[in-house]
Parts: structure tokens; sequence; C-alpha cells
């Protein structure tokens, strides 16, 4: 379904206002990877790796400098107007931060039914029904869909996000850092939600994080990045207790252990 070829991105910047532009060196350097329907693959890698600026070329915001993103077989760069559009149908987003992904103004119904508006004819009452079954959905009550951005928990909120994102019935969501802000208790409602998600609608994730529990509990197939580069990848989450790259090793001694107790003998 999603095909992602030798891509790489840089950042320009400014040194200051008396030298010209310079150009970084590249975020995202040869990266490829394929994904397939009703499927999640983990980018797993610590902050700056360049998992986010992936996120965004994928979602078809961020053109990348070289390679190519293809979806279904279509080159999302150079795809006409019509397919862009029904593209941003097919791939929804959860970012990391609830709060600031949605109008602090808007009740749950018009943020969650914000997507159906805009892509179908649909009356109040249907509107407000769909809305409805989505909020059962994904855990909340029809009654919530009158409730403001300020009045849940960050978890609930999450869920309205989740909500949101899948009211098109999309085939990709990229998960960026969905569960990193909340607690234990409410990530692993969050994740347990996610797979059963996945397993009722077919839909296939892009699971951009950090955190290689919340990988393994979701994912498929997992990819390590660092320093803009792949530097594993594998069909087997859990061929990265074995891997011999020092990013994966980093990333498996940064896990620590419910109980303090144990945390000296996890590995």
């Amino acid at each position: 379904m999603l095909q992602v070829r030798e891509v790489g991105y840089r950042y320009g910047h400014r040194r200051n206002w008396l030298r010209p532009r310079k150009e970084n060196s590249f975020v995202l350097n040869q990266v490829t990877f394929e994904l397939n329907h009703s499927s999640c693959l983990s980018i797993l890698g610590t902050s700056g790796a360049g998992k986010s600026t992936l996120g965004r070329v994928v979602l078809g915001l961020q053109k990348p400098h070289q390679g190519q993103v293809l979806f279904e077989g279509q080159d999302l760069y150079a795809a006409s107007g019509r397919f862009r559009k029904n593209l941003r149908r097919d791939i929804q987003v959860v970012f990391q931060d609830c709060y600031s992904s949605v109008n602090p103004l808007m009740t749950a119904d018009q943020i969650i039914g914000e997507p159906l508006r805009n892509y179908e004819r649909l009356s109040a009452r249907e509107l407000k029904r769909k809305t409805g079954e989505l909020l059962e959905k994904v855990g909340l009550s029809v009654e919530d869909g009158n409730k403001r951005p300020d009045q849940f928990s960050g978890g609930q909120l999450q869920r309205i996000n989740i909500a949101r994102a899948i009211a098109l019935r999309p085939k990709l969501i990229v998960l960026d850092e969905p569960v990193s802000s909340l607690d234990r208790v409410h990530q692993s409602l969050i994740l347990d939600l996610l797979a059963e998600l996945k397993a009722s609608l077919g839909v296939s994730y892009l699971f951009i994080t950090h955190d290689i529990q919340a990988a393994m509990t979701l994912c498929d197939r997992v990819a390590v990045m660092d320093r803009g580069e792949i530097v594993h990848l594998s069909d087997s989450p859990a061929s990265l207790w074995n891997s011999q790259q020092t990013a994966v090793k980093n990333l498996i001694e940064s896990v620590l252990p419910d109980h303090p107790g144990d945390r000296l003998t996890l590995f």
C-alpha cells in the first residue's frame, strides 16, 4: 500500500544575516520501506532521529528532496490534484499533543464531524448519529459529544482525536507519538483501542514512537532510525533484542521495568 523509496530530506537555514543560505546535511537519508494493508510498522528512534520528519513526508506535508513516496502505486508528490484530495481522505493522522490537535471552542461532536462535513453530504441528524457511533466506538458515550476539550482528560481527548481519524474509514493512519504524553494507564488503554480498531476496520498504522514497549504492543514490523537513516528493519519485532546496532541497544537500555526493584536485572 505504502512504498517509501530512497527518500531524502534536508532543512535549510541561515547561519546569520550576513551569510548566504546554507543547506544542512540530510535529516532523512535513503529511507526505504514498505507498509502493507491491515498492518502496523513501528518507526522507532530517539529524539532527532528523523521520525517526525518522515511522518510529515508520508502525509504529503513536506516534499522530499530525493526519492519517492508511493501510495497504492501513485507518487504523492507527482499525482493530480484529484488524487491528492482523495489521499487526504485515505491517510489520516493522530498527533502527540491531543490538546493542540483540536479547536478548544468546538464540541466533541464538531471535532469528530469535521472530516465528515468536508467529504460527505449528511443531514444534521445523520451527522449527529455518525459522531455518536464514533464516540461509542472509541469507548466514550453519545452524551460526551456535547462537551468541549477542557472537559476531558488527556486520554479521553486522544480518543476523540482517534475517532476523528477513523471517521472517513481511512486506509492508513500515521500515529506520531500518540501515547507519549499520557500516563502508563492511559497509554495501555489507547494502545488496546488502536489494536481493536486495526482488527475491526482493517486500517494500517505507521506508528512513530521512541517507546519500544509501546511499539512491541502494537506493531507487526519494526524499523529503527538513527541520524536520518533506517539502521534496523525486520518483520519480527522480537529481533530487536538480538540486534548489534548501537541505536537499537540504546533504545533497549532505556526501557525501565514497572517495578523499581527489577530495573537492575532487566537485561
